[in-house]
């Protein structure tokens, strides 16, 4: 039974994690896995890095932006984990997209390695503390990684709206991929979870067993 659960967890992590690795190598080597994405529509103008774009998309590592002539650019020259930021503007307004804003989506990297550790000690086929341990800190930086998307993704369709495109701006691969992730790692990680308590209810009871336990239980209930 706990090596079919292990087996069915494994699976799950796996998936997660070639989702979150997809989604951590993001822009600019990946050009389509972006988080969020603004078109600009017909007839209007979108500038951005001091250039006219048609299409402006916001991943981990740097933003990339499509020219009028149809050719693709980044305005990154280099990966930083202290964000990035850009200046975008219509033929009237300027907006800022700051780099704090982008700063915490470094956590994809985070959730990315604590699921593959998860996968391998699944491979183990044996419930232990160190793949619960690793299981939870994997579902939880997948959780603070989308929730990270989502602030990301408010916030420019807000500072967007104020330059007339926030109907253009919309969640992009990278964004559904992350959630979908954190959905695989519920959905993998519950069987060990509840494993996990189950045995640990399990041992406690076989202690409480034993004559000296229950003595101890007799003399100290409060530690019980």
């Amino acid at each position: 039974m706990e090596h079919r659960t292990c087996y069915f967890a494994a699976l799950f992590f796996f998936v997660a994690f070639i989702l979150l690795m997809l989604t951590a190598i993001s822009l600019p080597a990946m050009s389509g896995m972006d988080i969020t994405r603004v078109n600009a529509g017909n007839g209007t103008s979108l500038t951005a890095a001091n250039e006219t774009v048609t299409q402006l998309r916001f991943g981990i590592w740097a933003y990339c932006y499509d020219l009028v002539n149809g050719t693709s650019q980044c305005g990154a020259s280099a990966v930083s984990i202290k964000g990035y930021s850009v200046t975008v503007s219509n033929q009237t307004d300027t907006v800022d997209i700051v780099a704090p804003w982008t700063r915490g989506l470094t956590l994809h990297v985070v959730a990315a390695a604590a699921t593959f550790v998860a996968f391998l000690f699944c491979i183990f086929k044996r419930i232990s503390i160190f793949l619960l341990t690793f299981s939870v800190t994997a579902c939880l930086s997948a959780t603070a990684s989308f929730v990270v998307d989502a602030i990301l993704y408010v916030y420019i369709r807000s500072q967007m709206t104020d330059l007339g495109f926030g109907g253009n701006t919309k969640p992009s691969y990278a964004f559904w991929m992350t959630l979908a992730s954190v959905l695989l790692l519920f959905i993998g990680g519950s069987p060990l979870w509840l494993g996990g308590c189950w045995r640990s209810l399990a041992n406690q009871k076989v202690l409480l067993e034993l004559p000296r336990a229950k003595l101890l239980k007799d003399k100290m209930p409060w530690f019980y």
